[in-house]
């Protein structure tokens, strides 16, 4: 039987919606393919800055080159989660809501914490496991000789450091499932957890390390100054405060730290402290020295200062009251502490390793050493100087 002319028009216009349908997926496949392509090429265009990288800004700090590229980021991640409700870990478990809010939050501000240690250290590339690095402990002897007259020869003498590189890794799994059905390239973002907590526990051992198993038997500088002596009165590079509490601390002590600090490291020097003991103890001091005062003793300028040198915290550094306790730091890191970099981060994966299970293995990787070696002895203090709560 013949069809009529409105049953064609509408067989015609059904198909005519079908076609836009099948378009407007189309579109929308071709928007998440570039946003994909976009995402990509930003973590290739980071590459190794992920933990290392100076940043140019001044009160950002993240691994990001700077601030904007972290808020794109965190802006591309909301982008392709504004289309899902929910995705934990495993598709059976609640591993946590990723909602687009949250996580550009945390993309922006919780990356920013970690990998002090590094940013201000020197970052020395390794030629093998083990490797002697020569660090300077006095420079040449300039001479004014007359005409035609043969130069008088001096040397500079150079101090052996160690450097001993370990493995440090890290490993996860996803579950094949989350992997496949996450717009948010869920791989991507477990690679950025491994470099953050990598970063993280290379502040905790650049900072604290005692030569102890939890630090990979690697000193970092507040280990190194305990180190010196075990009278902490002993130690030349250390200012023992008025006493054990935080409001027995005084402004002079903080004096004191500054006036040990060897004149040649002092234009490039920084305080290293956690952001409570700052807040609890050195605003403080800073508060009852008056309004005349103020400004000489914390800046005016948009990053934090005290006593003329910049502020750093530092999330490792302590911030409860302890006997015996190096609460702040000042120093050239540069001038007097290490990383040795035999293999830089790499990330990799693997559907190898969870074969059984059907799931993703995460890994990440590097090779390096940890050495602070500028602490000074029992009779100079080195570049990097602190202060210390007493012993009782």
């Amino acid at each position: 039987m013949a069809l009529t002319t409105h049953e064609l028009d509408e067989i015609k216009g059904g198909f005519s919606a079908a076609g836009d349908r099948i378009s407007g997926v189309e579109n929308r496949m071709n928007e998440t393919s570039a946003a994909l392509d976009q995402l990509q090429k930003m973590i290739r265009k980071v590459g190794r800055a992920v933990v290392q990288r100076e940043m140019d800004g001044v009160e950002y700090h993240g691994f990001w080159p700077n601030e904007e590229m972290a808020k794109e980021f965190g802006q591309v991640i909301a982008g392709f989660l504004s289309r899902k409700t929910e995705k934990g870990l495993t598709e059976t478990t609640s591993g946590g809501v990723l909602v687009p809010t949250d996580l550009a939050s945390w993309i922006i501000q919780m990356l920013g914490k970690y990998g002090k240690f590094r940013r201000n250290a020197t970052v020395v590339p390794l030629g093998s496991e083990s490797t002697i690095v020569p660090a300077i402990t006095s420079d040449l002897t300039i001479y004014c000789p007359g005409e035609s007259t043969t130069i008088t020869e001096s040397e500079p003498t150079f101090r052996a450091i160690s450097l001993v590189c370990r493995r440090w890794c890290a490993l996860t799994a996803i579950s094949s499932e989350l992997e496949e059905d996450s717009l948010a390239g869920i791989g991507e973002i477990i690679g950025l957890s491994i470099a953050r907590s990598i970063a993280k526990k290379e502040d905790e051992v650049g900072f604290l390390g005692d030569g102890t198993s939890t630090y990979f038997h690697m000193t970092g500088i507040i280990g190194a100054l305990r180190a010196v002596n075990a009278v902490i009165a002993n130690i030349a590079g250390l200012v023992v405060a008025n006493g054990n509490t935080y409001a027995e601390i005084v402004m002079q002590n903080f004096l004191d730290v500054v006036s040990v600090l060897p004149p040649d490291c002092d234009d490039t020097a920084k305080w290293f402290c956690h952001k409570r003991f700052f807040y609890r103890v050195m605003w403080p001091l800073a508060a009852l020295a008056g309004s005349a005062n103020i400004f000489e003793i914390l800046s005016d300028r948009k990053d934090r200062y005290f006593l003329g040198y910049p502020v750093e915290f530092v999330h490792c550094m302590p911030f409860a009251e302890a006997n015996n306790q190096i609460c702040a730091i000042l120093g050239d890191l540069q001038m007097g502490a290490y990383l040795g970099e035999r293999r830089e981060l790499r990330l990799d994966r693997s559907n190898d390793v969870y074969f059984a299970k059907d799931a993703i293995g995460f890994r990440g990787t590097q090779r390096i050493a940890v050495n602070a070696f500028g602490v000074g002895d029992t009779s100079d203090p080195g570049p990097i100087v602190g202060l210390i709560t007493a012993a009782t």
